[in-house]
């Protein structure tokens, strides 16, 4: 059997110390494969994320165009996996400028150096007002939130607000029990609970194969923007609660919201897959 290999990396994102933040798998390409391909790739390396980008040569708005796929489907906006991408362009592919632009079904990314860090500039996701059902409530451990939202472009991932981060923190949601009930993924956040955090948070997706995601750009896309709101500033500080737990410095700015964070390396290897 004819054999080609493919480059990959595994990148702990939002994190400055291995084996924390959130893992993404990126394997970097020549030429898109067929998405059957893609897909199976990432449900194999079986992380949250993998993140496939090939070089945009002949296009002067980006540099690569970039897609991310859970184990099981494909999504239209990812950070943590965009953060490891850009982590390894600059690091590991010889790209000299500081800013690299990336072409997404969410739109034109970018990622800039600033120092050890990457600051990635994402769309802002706006949220609107709906109840969350019983059934959501008993699944998420009967806490109800203080309000409720869905995010409004994709008005599948459901947003609960608490007043109080120790229960988003010791929350223990019946994973089989939500994914049959949500078309997506569920939000809850809540107040920081420690000196320089600005807001609690933790993204729960068993509906695409993601229990629980560790560290989350798109939520804090999200949650960023409501916080900011309601505490009457630019620039918020987020805590992920996750086993693994991150922190993700967000700035917002108009439809837009700035993401920094570090990365760090855990493995480069080859794929062997059929040609």
């Amino acid at each position: 059997m004819t054999t080609q290999t493919l480059p990959i990396y595994q990148i702990d994102a939002f994190t400055d110390l291995l084996f924390a933040g959130n893992p993404a798998a990126v394997v970097p390409l020549t030429q898109w494969l067929p998405d059957d391909v893609l897909q199976k790739i990432a449900m194999e390396n079986n992380l949250s994320e993998t993140a496939f980008f090939v070089p945009c040569d002949n296009d002067g708005d980006a540099d690569f165009h970039i897609r991310w796929f859970t184990p099981t489907v494909e999504v239209p906006l990812c950070g943590h996996a965009t953060l490891a991408s850009a982590f390894v362009i600059f690091n590991h592919l010889g790209f000299q400028k500081d800013l690299v632009k990336l072409q997404s079904q969410s739109g034109i990314l970018t990622a800039g150096r600033d120092g050890d860090a990457i600051v990635l500039n994402f769309p802002r996701q706006p949220i609107t007002a709906q109840a969350i059902s019983d059934e959501v409530l008993t699944a998420l451990g009967g806490v109800k939130p203080v309000e409720a939202y869905v995010v409004a472009s994709r008005d599948t991932d459901i947003v609960a607000v608490y007043d109080d981060a120790a229960a988003v923190r010791g929350m223990k949601p019946d994973m089989s029990v939500l994914g049959r009930l949500t078309g997506r993924g569920v939000i809850v956040t809540a107040p920081g609970d420690k000196t320089g955090l600005d807001m609690v948070s933790r993204f729960f997706v068993p509906a695409i194969g993601i229990n629980e995601d560790p560290v989350t750009g798109y939520m804090h896309c999200v949650v960023a923007p409501y916080w900011a709101g309601r505490l009457g500033q630019a620039e918020v500080v987020g805590y992920q609660a996750s086993a693994r737990g991150g922190v993700v410095v967000c700035k917002i700015d108009g439809d837009r919201v700035h993401l920094k964070g570090e990365a760090v390396l855990y493995l480069k290897g080859e794929i062997v897959i059929p040609a």
